[in-house]
């Protein structure tokens, strides 16, 4: 039994020697690369080792050799091709992942930005006197009775101009907000 064995070693031995530089140079011609073409090589002598059916007797391997090693070659593009795509959608993801981190804090700044200009906007086609009255509540902190003294108009009237510009204000941060919840 043993000497069978190391017959058999012999013969794949002698087939291995004559086919395995033409496998791995016929793969190196068609992957450039000098480490795929052994890899292709070593795996497809590897399992005809394992099958020894698949070679034990045959006069001439060339075409089946070429075969095998074209499919390998063409196993091996396709596992290269799925892995190129995943690591692009993982570059993407993070790229994104990064983008959006940027971008919410770029649009929350361009919101802050378009609110305090509609801010601006609503005030600016306020009557002069109500919109004085509220940048001296909200902008210089003034209080009520400040602004009414300060002014010479009475108490009840500066609470009136503020009641009725933050009602002006209030309808258009809703309309802003509701814009923004339905575009």
């Amino acid at each position: 039994m043993n000497g069978k064995r190391d017959d058999m070693d012999t013969r794949f031995e002698q087939f291995y020697a004559a086919n395995f530089p033409r496998v791995k140079n016929f793969a190196r011609l068609l992957t450039k690369s000098e480490e795929d073409a052994e890899d292709i090589a070593q795996n497809i002598f590897l399992k005809l080792w394992t099958r020894p059916e698949l070679w034990e007797g045959q006069e001439t391997m060339t075409s089946y050799l070429y075969t095998v090693t074209r499919n390998e070659i063409f196993n091996l593009f396709k596992h290269q091709k799925v892995e190129q795509e995943y690591e692009d959608k993982v570059l993407k993801a993070q790229l994104l992942g990064e983008l959006c981190d940027e971008d919410s804090s770029l649009l929350e700044n361009l919101y802050y930005k378009e609110v305090l200009l509609l801010i601006k906007m609503t005030l600016s086609q306020l009557p002069d006197r109500r919109r004085q009255v509220f940048e001296m509540s909200r902008f210089e902190g003034l209080s009520h009775k400040e602004i009414a003294d300060k002014l010479q108009i009475p108490l009840r009237t500066v609470e009136d101009h503020i009641y009725k510009t933050l009602t002006e204000l209030r309808k258009m941060l809703m309309f802003v907000i509701l814009f923004r919840i339905f575009p």
